[in-house]
C-alpha cells in the first residue's frame, strides 16, 4: 500500500484534486468579493444619483422646463445619464418624459419612457408618489446603448409627481447578478484561460516525465531479450534534467556486458587450464594399468579409482565451465528468434549413442508454431538436464517423449516426459533446489551434484519462462518448460 502511494500515479491523483479543489475554494472567495464590489459600487452610484436629484430640486417646475435641459447638464461627469418624468397633480394618467441628459431628440421621449418602464424599476404608487421599484435593471437606450439605472428618486411638489432616473454605463458592463455569472466575467475567463493553461503545463512535465521512464523501461526489455545493443538510454532521453541517470543506466549497461564478456574469456581459460592436468593424468594412467596384468592387485583397483576420479573431474570441469558460460548469459543475453523444435530435434541427436547403449527411446512431436525467443546456449543447457536426468534412471525399456506445442498466452511449451520412477508429489519443488537430488546413491559419488534442474529452471526464468515439475498420471515424470512464444 505504501508503495502504491509513493508512485508517480497516485502523486498525479493528489495533485489533480489540489488542482480541483483549490480553484473552487478561490473562485467562491472572489466571487463573495466580487459581489459585495458590486453592491458597494450601486450603492455609490445610488448615492449619487440622489445628491443629482437634490441639485435639480430647485429646476423642477413645468414654468422651467425649457431650460431643465440645460440644468442637467451641469451634472455630466463619470458617464452619469439624467432622466427625469412629470406627473401633473390630479392627472391619474401616467408620466410625461422631459427631460434627459445625454440629449436625445423629443420625438424619442415617448420610445425612451417606454424602455425605461419595460425594466420594472419604476414602481410609483399611485397615492403618494413613493418610490417601491429597485435598481440595476439594465437598458438599452434609443441611442443604441446599455445603461444601468442607478437610483429613482421621486420628488412631490404642488406641481405633481417628479421622478428623476440616473444611469450609467460602467455599471451596465457589470450587469446583474441574475444576468452575468460572475463566472462569466471577462477577468474570470482571462483567469480560467491562463489557469487551465498551467495545468495542461503540469499534466504535460507529467505526461513528459512518464513517456521518457517508458522509453527506458522498453528499451531494458529490448536490451533483457538480448537486443538493442546499438541503443542507448541517452539517445532515448527527452528530458535534460534526467540525462544523469541514462547516464547512469548507459554505464550499468556497459559495466554488464563487460562483465559478461571476462566471465565467457575466464570459462574458457579456467577450464582449459583444468582439462591440461587432468589429461595428463588420464595418459599417464594408462601405461600403468597396462604394466599391472593382475586386474585383481590393490595398485590396479587404485588406478581404477584414479581413472574414475580423473573422469569425474573432467565431468566438473565441463559443468563449472557450462554453468560460468550460463551466467554469462544471463548477464548479457544474446536473444534471437529460435524453433524450439528444431533446437530439440538437435540436441536429442546428440544423446542418439547414450540412448542406444542405456537402451531407451526418446521421441519429439511437435505441433503448430514453435518459434520462441531465447538464447541457444541457454535453452541447450535448460532442456539436457532433464534429459541427461531421465536417461540416467530409465531401464532398458525406458521412453522419453518430448512434446513442442504453443499453449496460449504468448507461450510454447516443451514437455519432457519420461516413464522411470517418478518423484513423490512432495518433492516436485524440491528437485529445483541448488545442489540437492533425491537419486537414491547408498552414499556413491555417482557424478550427480544437484545443479542440473536448477540450471534449467535458471535458464528458462531468464528467458522470460517457467519450468515446474509434474507427475505423469501413468508414472513417471514431466519437466515442463514455457517460453515466450516469437511474435
Amino acid at each position: 500500500m505504501s508503495r502504491f502511494l509513493r508512485s508517480l500515479w497516485m502523486r498525479l491523483v493528489i495533485l489533480s484534486a489540489i488542482l480541483a479543489i483549490v480553484p473552487a475554494i478561490i473562485y467562491l472567495q472572489l466571487q463573495q468579493a466580487d459581489s459585495e464590489r458590486r453592491n458597494l459600487l450601486r450603492q455609490a452610484v445610488a448615492e449619487q444619483g440622489a445628491l443629482i436629484a437634490s441639485g435639480i430640486l430647485s429646476s423642477l417646475d413645468p414654468a422651467r422646463l425649457p431650460e431643465l435641459q440645460e440644468v442637467l447638464a451641469r451634472f455630466d461627469s463619470s458617464g452619469n445619464g439624467i432622466r427625469v418624468l412629470f406627473r401633473p397633480a390630479g392627472d391619474s394618467g401616467g408620466f410625461f418624459f422631459v427631460g434627459a441628459w445625454p440629449s436625445i431628440s423629443e420625438n424619442a421621449f415617448d420610445s425612451e419612457k417606454q424602455r425605461l418602464l419595460a425594466t420594472g424599476a419604476l414602481s410609483i404608487l399611485e397615492g403618494n408618489c413613493a418610490w417601491a421599484g429597485r435598481t440595476g435593471s439594465v437598458y438599452e437606450t434609443v441611442s443604441g446603448s446599455r445603461r444601468a439605472i442607478t437610483s429613482v428618486t421621486p420628488v412631490s411638489n404642488a406641481a405633481g409627481c417628479w421622478v428623476v432616473v440616473t444611469t450609467k454605463a460602467e455599471v451596465a458592463r457589470l450587469g446583474s447578478p441574475a444576468e452575468v455569472p460572475y463566472w462569466q466575467s471577462p477577468e474570470m475567463l482571462v483567469s480560467a484561460g491562463i489557469y487551465l493553461l498551467m495545468v495542461v503545463a503540469v499534466f504535460g512535465l507529467f505526461l513528459s516525465v512518464r513517456r521518457n521512464l517508458q522509453r527506458f523501461a522498453d528499451l531494458a526489455g529490448v536490451m533483457r531479450r538480448g537486443g538493442g545493443r546499438q541503443s542507448s538510454f541517452r539517445d532515448l532521453n527527452r528530458l535534460p534534467e534526467l540525462d544523469g541517470v541514462a547516464r547512469s543506466f548507459d554505464d550499468m549497461v556497459g559495466s554488464l556486458r563487460r562483465s559478461a564478456d571476462q566471465l565467457r574469456t575466464s570459462a574458457e581459460e579456467n577450464a582449459h587450464a583444468l582439462k591440461t592436468p587432468v589429461g595428463v593424468i588420464a595418459q599417464a594412467l594408462e601405461p600403468l594399468r597396462r604394466a599391472l596384468p593382475d586386474v585383481k592387485a590393490a595398485p590396479h583397483q587404485s588406478i581404477e579409482r584414479i581413472d574414475r576420479a580423473v573422469e569425474r573431474l573432467d565431468s566438473l570441469i565441463g559443468a563449472i565451465r557450462r554453468s560460468e558460460e550460463a551466467t554469462a548469459a544471463l548477464i548479457s543475453p544474446d536473444k534471437t528468434r529460435l524453433d524450439l523444435a528444431e533446437l530439440i530435434g538437435r540436441i536429442v541427436d546428440g544423446f542418439a549413442e547414450v540412448a542406444e547403449e542405456s537402451g531407451a527411446k526418446i521421441s519429439v512431436r511437435s505441433e503448430g508454431r514453435t518459434t520462441v525467443v531465447g538464447n541457444s546456449d541457454l535453452l541447450t543447457i535448460a532442456i539436457e538436464n532433464p534429459l541427461e536426468n531421465a536417461l540416467g534412471l530409465l531401464g532398458r525399456e525406458g521412453e522419453i517423449t518430448i512434446t513442442i506445442r504453443p499453449v496460449g498466452d504468448g507461450m510454447v511449451e516443451a514437455r519432457i516426459s519420461d516413464n522411470g520412477p517418478g518423484v513423490p508429489e512432495d518433492r516436485l519443488e524440491f528437485i529445483f533446489v541448488r545442489h540437492v537430488t533425491i537419486r537414491d546413491t547408498d552414499g556413491a559419488d555417482d557424478g550427480h551434484d544437484g545443479l542440473g534442474l536448477w540450471l534449467t529452471r535458471r535458464n528458462v526464468e531468464a528467458l522470460g519462462g517457467t519450468a515446474v515439475a509434474e507427475r505423469n498420471p501413468d508414472g513417471g515424470l514431466s519437466i515442463v518448460l514455457r517460453l515466450p512464444q516469437a511474435r
